[in-house]
């Protein structure tokens, strides 16, 4: 990977942060949106095992990195439906003050609520793990955080827990609210999603219009048929990311996000597929 951009590490977090959410980072706002119900049946074709998709992320013309997002497995446990999915994130080479790398992977229920998640990050050589898990029974929450020499080792000094007291039984991780919008973005209703995000609660505000439109990207020659999203980030202080927020999945059943725009402390960044691999498809093109 290929790049330069003389700008903070700061920045990179945040368009990392905000691209593997791709819609919210999201702490409690005072607009009152219904609750989406965790057991209302997702689109059974948003998931496909082994599917893989490239984004870039830039900010004005300048590239920062690469997310990559990739359905690894569906099982059933109980006679209940897993699915497990990873992103990865990484800064390109030759930026300046910046070399960002983390990988994050989220299991599934069969609504695509979050059901455990872990996160490991790089800093300064070091990898900084996290396991996330939810005890249900009580209420809690409880974040591990480990610390690696590099990703084949053992954690090298005891762990630490965070834990948070939450009401409610099904919430959403940063991976997991990718693939929920894509299986709802057809509907035409505004919810506020349950969100946990790195250890702190919040909500996403999804407005599902079912708006479609016709956009273009550059990885693809012809236009591309698209469902438009809308929603609104309203928090303080966290990588800077606030404020409304747009995506534009394609218009058939795989509803495969291929682009978003986020506003960050930067600016706006945007967020565009650049790769796929996903047996039988291809962006639906305009009539």
């Amino acid at each position: 990977m290929q790049g330069s951009l003389p700008v903070r590490r700061r920045a990179l977090r945040v368009a990392s942060a905000s691209a593997i959410l791709v819609f919210a980072f999201l702490l409690y706002g005072v607009e009152q949106l219904p609750i989406w119900p965790a057991e209302l049946v997702h689109s059974p074709h948003v998931i496909q095992t082994g599917e893989e998709l490239v984004y870039e992320v830039t900010w004005t013309l300048f590239k920062l990195g690469q997310i990559r997002l990739k359905t690894v497995r569906s099982t059933v446990e109980n006679g209940e439906v897993r699915y497990t999915c990873v992103a990865f994130i990484d800064s390109y080479r030759g930026l300046p003050f910046i070399d960002f790398h983390s990988i994050s992977s989220t299991f599934m229920d069969s609504t695509l609520y979050s059901i455990e998640s872990h996160s490991i990050e790089n800093r300064k050589g070091e990898w900084w793990k996290r396991i996330y898990r939810f005890d249900k029974s009580a209420r809690l929450f409880i974040t591990e955080h480990d610390w690696l020499k590099d990703l084949k080792s053992e954690p090298y000094k005891p762990p630490s827990f965070d834990t948070l007291r939450i009401a409610w039984e099904k919430f959403q991780d940063g991976i997991s609210l990718f693939y929920y919008a894509r299986a709802h973005v057809h509907e035409k209703k505004s919810v506020a999603v349950p969100t946990i995000v790195n250890g702190k609660p919040g909500r996403t505000l999804f407005y599902f219009t079912g708006s479609k439109k016709i956009e273009t990207i550059d990885s693809v020659p012809d236009p591309i048929r698209v469902v438009e999203l809308e929603g609104k980030a309203e928090f303080e202080g966290v990588f800077g990311l606030t404020g409304d927020f747009k995506g534009w999945f394609t218009d058939d059943e795989a509803a495969v996000p291929v682009r978003a725009q986020m506003k960050v402390i930067l600016g706006n960044i945007n967020i565009e597929l650049i790769g796929w691999d996903r047996k039988g498809w291809s962006p639906p093109q305009e009539p």
